[in-house]
């Protein structure tokens, strides 16, 4: 064999030895064993370390210079976009509302004589401003790098904007100070609480039982009831002028496939292939409505089974009695009726601002029509500062449990009642006249990076947003709940 190089020409009669045939010609078994050990890339993804015939000290990285991004986008932040932003110059930040031009309604009298004297009636009401705030840190020498996708502290202060959006959006829908003291009222609880503060015998507010809320009962959402809240709102003494209605994503979804069949005109011939229409807006008999889908309108969703947050979390709390039904003889109205009927689990999660603590699991409970469901929990510290109560669907398995109400810690033991008012795996909508007179973002201080102290060999900052949600004229404004999921196409039996 002769030259530097070996081929397989040179075992002779181009004999593949892996094949088991003899080798012949003028190579030997050693000449083989050479060829065997010649030098391998591999497709390791950590280094082997040092190795005969291993090629990874070799190989240069190929690292795409994109970086995927596979969580939420700024677009994905729709109604902080949305709202109107004023300025804010306190914590606490008053307005008054004109409710009434007068009392009465006696205009008309005789010729030459005095009129009824009647008065206005205003109000003073006030918003109290919250503060939010993520902090990052970076190690001096990370900083030094040169980092495959740009500086790292800028792409730090990206991503900390990006968290605290995300928790600021979800916060403008479902926030309730009553549950957890550092954070501000959202949507919903402002306007509830507007319509009705009493508190039912399941702790729930009367305003849930005003005309402000259409009660899907499981049901998706149709133009009829769009048109139905529309009509409420802008009627007397409402006299909104709703423009916009906030839903999650799948009822959205609904009403295109409810509405695209229904449709009696001629619809445009599909372009490029493209079949279907993408339902942007309701025209109702008082003005359009435009629909807008946000991801990050609170679901009953399922609870996370190893918690949420680190140390500082709450311990999970027990279930000291279980769930027993009865006949409901409290205040309000139980709405456990016939086609309810059945068997039910329920979770509790005890959380705080911090975190959540892991699920606890009830026993079942059989309940009948007109019964009500009450059961008792004892917390795991006083650091719980609410429970999010989650229950199964009739007849379903422990693990189906999805979110259907929060309730604030009252005690080291309390009682939680059922009247099965919202239901599992269902949705909210928020009808809303938006206008800058009628609700708006107040801005003690905007998105703001604050550089900390230097106490070890990194870069430290804090980003802090100020403010909180006011609405001026709540009764301009409605609320679906308990809104189902059309039984066709995934949720098809």
């Amino acid at each position: 064999m002769s030259g530097e190089f070996v081929s397989w020409q040179d075992y002779g009669n181009g004999i593949n030895p892996n094949q088991g045939g003899v080798i012949g010609g003028q190579g030997s078994a050693d000449d083989v064993l050479a060829l065997n050990k010649a030098l391998t890339a591999g497709s390791d993804i950590n280094n082997p370390g040092m190795a005969a015939g291993e090629g990874f000290p070799l190989r240069v990285e190929s690292l795409d210079s994109t970086l995927y991004n596979v969580t939420y986008r700024a677009q994905d932040i729709k109604f902080w976009k949305s709202l109107s932003k004023t300025a804010a110059y306190n914590t606490i930040e008053e307005f008054n509302r004109l409710r009434s031009y007068g009392a009465g309604n006696a205009v008309f009298m005789s010729e030459g004589a005095l009129p009824t004297e009647d008065d206005s009636t205003y109000e003073r009401a006030y918003t109290r401003v919250k503060f939010m705030g993520t902090v990052r840190r970076v190690t001096h020498v990370m900083s030094l790098l040169k980092a495959a996708h740009g500086d790292a502290v800028a792409r730090e202060t990206v991503n900390g904007t990006l968290f605290l959006l995300r928790q600021l959006e979800r916060t403008l829908f479902d926030g309730d100070e009553d549950l957890m003291g550092v954070q501000f009222n959202g949507l919903e609880k402002t306007l509830v609480d507007a319509w009705g503060s009493t508190a039912m015998g399941d702790g729930q507010l009367s305003g849930y039982e005003t005309d402000y809320v259409i009660d899907m009962r499981g049901q998706p959402l149709t133009e009829d009831h769009i048109a139905d809240m529309t009509e409420r709102l802008i009627a007397e003494p409402n006299y909104g002028a709703p423009s916009d209605l906030w839903l999650p994503t799948g009822p959205v979804k609904d009403l295109s496939k409810i509405m695209y069949p229904k449709e009696r005109y001629d619809l445009p011939a599909p372009r490029d292939g493209m079949a279907g229409i993408s339902i942007k807006g309701v025209t109702t008999p008082f003005g359009d409505i435009s629909l807008n889908s946000d991801i990050f309108i609170p679901d009953s969703g399922l609870a996370t089974a190893a918690g949420v947050g680190g140390s500082e979390r709450p311990s999970a709390n027990t279930i000291t009695v279980p769930p027993a039904a009865g006949a409901w003889g409290g205040s309000g109205s139980t709405y456990f009726g016939a086609s309810d009927a059945g068997d039910y689990f329920y979770q509790v999660v005890a959380c705080n601002s911090k975190g959540k603590a892991v699920p606890v699991d009830s026993a079942s409970v059989t309940v009948a029509s007109g019964d009500a469901v009450t059961f008792t929990i004892a917390d795991g510290g006083t650091t719980t500062e609410y429970y999010e109560i989650y229950r199964t669907e009739a007849d379903a398995a422990v693990a189906t449990s999805r979110l259907i109400m929060k309730v604030a810690r009252s005690g080291a033991t309390q009682v939680v009642t059922d009247l099965n008012r919202f239901l599992p795996n269902t949705s909210r909508g928020y009808m809303l006249t938006q206008s800058a007179d009628v609700l708006c973002w107040k801005q003690l201080a905007p998105f703001s990076k604050i550089p900390l102290a230097t106490i070890d060999s990194s870069i430290r900052w804090m980003q802090v947003l100020y403010g909180a949600l006011q609405i001026m004229a709540p009764q301009k404004n409605g609320m679906f709940i308990n809104v189902g999921k059309l039984s066709t196409g995934a949720y098809g039996s």
